[in-house]
């Protein structure tokens, strides 16, 4: 068990870190004054402690008063990053400017259609001048074929106003507004080649700007010997951490094997670096100074690593984490990795908060974390006395002991669990070894002639393995076991689950028998109540979708949609904005579907044309290819009318053959019509749910 007093930033980090989840989940939850003065007056008393009590029966009051201090401080730090206390925030602009003046901050991204920049506003004009203004804007540039696309740190000029990024119109829906607020992003824009120019070069921060060049230099050096396609593509993505122009499917491939830690320059990367360089610079350790120099040594290399594959936040993390164990064997404290880690988190957390919600942060430490505790207890299970098969197994209990620690946020976040990912560790973290290694002497002599050749060759033959050995893992038969969810208890839950039974099994300790039989019971009543619910659900959704009707039919686990073609054609579409909602509800992702206009009796629905009847309310659709049914007959009392398609406003039509209690209008219906809908709606007291301003339409029974 893990006495938490050997760790002091463990037990700093666990308060802390809930004072950003608070003032997150809690807008307003601590006025700035009254956290200062809890601080204060905390510190104070503390302070005091220290010089006059020395009461042992007393530290667990030190610790509580210290807890508070941490929790408010993470309230603190979170308020205090907000834009609303900046002044000059373009969040604060209520009438559009002529112009925004803006810094290229990052170098852009081009992508098949449109060219992706990440600008810090300078200035906007209009009649008043210029006026000093802050935040940050993505902005999407239309490619086009002779458009000269600025660099980092170039000036750009811009006449279009930036919009807030639109919420979630549909339940469980990715949150992309969040999750660019907590980048600090509250601004997005699109422009056309006519609506921007480069009007000069602003500051460029120098060790990004060596950065970026540095990187572009080695891109074009692995271009240069022999790298091309697929193999190039992750032969960036894995020494240089750039997976802007990553296929898809490889993409796709490497996640269902349960290998993208692979592609993604992170903790793997950063540990393959610094123990090639540990190696070579074994023979320092005679004396303190060599130890000294050589722990210098180390951290001027992965910092360097970091340097060229661009800052990314994935090496940062790691970096940090490591510099931070390196610290910790310098000073040879028994344990201090563990403590190493929750520093290097805690630094992480101090200086950006909102990296404790970033899902790569959340795995990245799960993994080194299990890593650290699980592995080894794993490892001795078996022992195995043939050399090549004990180092097989040595590589299994490290990918058993990280898939461990990360299958809980896995299966929240990605619904999905890779079957083969001990069978695809097995050959994949030995070969990205080599690829790491040769890859690396690549870069390092891609100045000499001959050598990085031969070297280019030897990577792209190692890739090329790579890559088909994921496509035919991914190719077996149930590779991904999907369409599974746990809450957020449910992890929490599974963690303390999986902590215990290790600890019974590792330990052979009887005590943690009743603790694991208690957390399994309780995880299982979890998974039974809400299978008990989802069998009981009813309800009718509408979906808000992009100029499209989506009708969701929901009857226990079975669920018919309503919709036409294009919208089941298009699988980005429905992952994006349904799928994770039919998961987290125990639905099949691949309903039974009718288009809009067909005939159904079903046994829990009828539709008729566009009536349709689902438990005892009736939905009636009206767009202009089925108004003219109604023409000729006498009203008919309905529940809903939606209106959907290009119709022109004519409530009064509607309300001729209709008596409804709820007009709807879907985002297939065209905006400036949707105004006039909702004008006449307003002036005959009719009640109306605009679902592009309200989410999806839900009528649950």
């Amino acid at each position: 068990m893990i006495n938490l007093h050997k760790y002091p930033f463990v037990r700093f980090l666990m308060p802390y870190g809930l004072g950003i989840w608070l003032a997150n989940n809690f807008k307003g939850l601590l006025s700035e004054p009254f956290g200062y003065g809890i601080v204060g007056v905390g510190l104070f008393v503390l302070i005091g402690m220290q010089l006059k009590l020395h009461s042992y029966p007393l530290r667990w009051l030190f610790g509580a008063i210290l807890s508070i201090i941490l929790v408010v401080a993470g309230v603190l730090n979170v308020q205090l990053q907000q834009p609303s206390r900046n002044a000059t925030h373009l969040i604060h602009d209520q009438v559009p400017s002529s112009f925004y003046k803006a810094r290229l901050i990052e170098p852009a991204i081009k992508g098949e259609k449109t060219t992706k920049l990440l600008l810090k506003l300078q200035s906007t004009v209009d009649s008043n001048g210029q006026i000093i203004k802050d935040g940050l804007i993505l902005a999407y540039i239309k490619n086009d074929d002779n458009a000269v696309f600025p660099e980092y740190g170039d000036m750009v000029l811009f006449r279009k106003t930036p919009i807030s990024p639109e919420a979630p119109l549909n339940p469980d829906q990715f949150d992309y507004k969040l999750y660019l607020e907590r980048k600090g992003v509250y601004h997005q824009i699109f422009l056309k080649e006519s609506e921007w120019w480069i009007v000069g070069r602003g500051y460029r921060n120098p060790v990004f700007f060596l950065a970026y060049n540095l990187r572009n230099k080695l891109l074009h050096a692995i271009q240069e010997n022999g790298l091309s396609g697929d193999e190039f593509h992750v032969a960036s993505a894995i020494l240089l951490g750039y997976d802007d122009h990553l296929p898809s499917y490889l993409r796709k491939g490497y996640t269902a094997a349960g290998a993208m830690h692979v592609l993604c320059v992170s903790g793997l990367h950063v540990g393959i670096i610094f123990l090639i360089f540990s190696f070579l610079l074994g023979f320092l350790k005679q004396s303190r100074f060599q130890q000294i120099l050589k722990t210098v040594l180390l951290l001027i290399v992965i910092w360097f690593y970091a340097l060229i594959t661009g800052l990314s936040p994935s090496v940062l993390r790691a970096t940090i984490m490591i510099s931070f164990v390196l610290f910790g064997q310098l000073f040879k404290r028994n344990g201090f990795i563990i403590n190493s880690l929750a520093a290097s988190a805690f630094v992480l957390l101090w200086v950006d908060p909102s990296t404790l919600f970033n899902i790569g942060f959340q795995l990245s430490y799960s993994a080194v974390l299990g890593i650290v505790l699980l592995q080894k207890p794993i490892y001795h299970w078996l022992f195995v006395k043939n050399y090549v098969l004990d180092k097989i197994w040595g590589i299994t209990s490290v990918a058993i002991a990280a898939q461990l620690a990360t299958m809980p946020f896995v299966l929240h976040y990605f619904n999905q669990f890779p079957s083969y990912f001990m069978l695809s560790n097995l050959f994949l973290v030995p070969l990205s070894f080599f690829v790491i290694v040769s890859g690396m002497a690549l870069l390092l002599t891609s100045f000499l002639p001959f050598i990085p050749q031969f070297l280019g060759w030897v990577t792209y033959g190692l890739i090329f393995v790579m890559n088909h050995l994921i496509l035919s893992i991914e190719a077996l038969p149930h590779a991904v076991i999907s369409e599974l969810y746990i809450s957020w208890l449910e992890v929490v839950l599974l963690v303390l689950l999986i902590s215990s039974v290790l600890m019974m099994v590792t330990l052979s300790a009887r005590k943690w028998t009743i603790p694991a039989m208690l957390l399994a019971a309780l995880l299982l009543t979890s998974f039974t109540w809400r299978n008990i619910k989802s069998h009981q659900q009813s309800r009718l959704m509408i979906y808000g979708l992009n100029r499209q009707t989506a009708i969701d039919l929901i009857k226990g686990r079975d669920h018919v949609l309503i919709a036409d073609s294009s919208i089941i054609a298009d699988a980005f579409s429905l992952s994006y904005n349904l799928e994770k909602h039919w998961v987290h509800s125990g639905l099949n992702t691949k309903p039974v579907w009718f288009e809009r206009n067909a005939t159904v009796q079903h046994t829990f629905f009828d539709k008729k044309g566009p009536l349709i009847s689902f438990n005892g309310k009736i939905l009636a659709l009206w767009d202009r290819y089925n108004q003219n049914q109604f023409l000729y007959s006498r009203q008919m009392k309905v529940d809903y009318v939606l209106i959907n398609g290009n119709t022109s406003e004519c409530l009064n039509e509607v309300r001729r053959y209709f008596d409804f209690q709820i007009l709807i209008l879907d985002l297939s219906v065209p905006d400036w019509h949707a105004e006039k809908w909702e004008q006449s709606a307003k002036d005959a007291s009719v009640e109306m749910y605009d679902i592009r301003k309200k989410g999806a339409f839900m009528v649950v029974f």
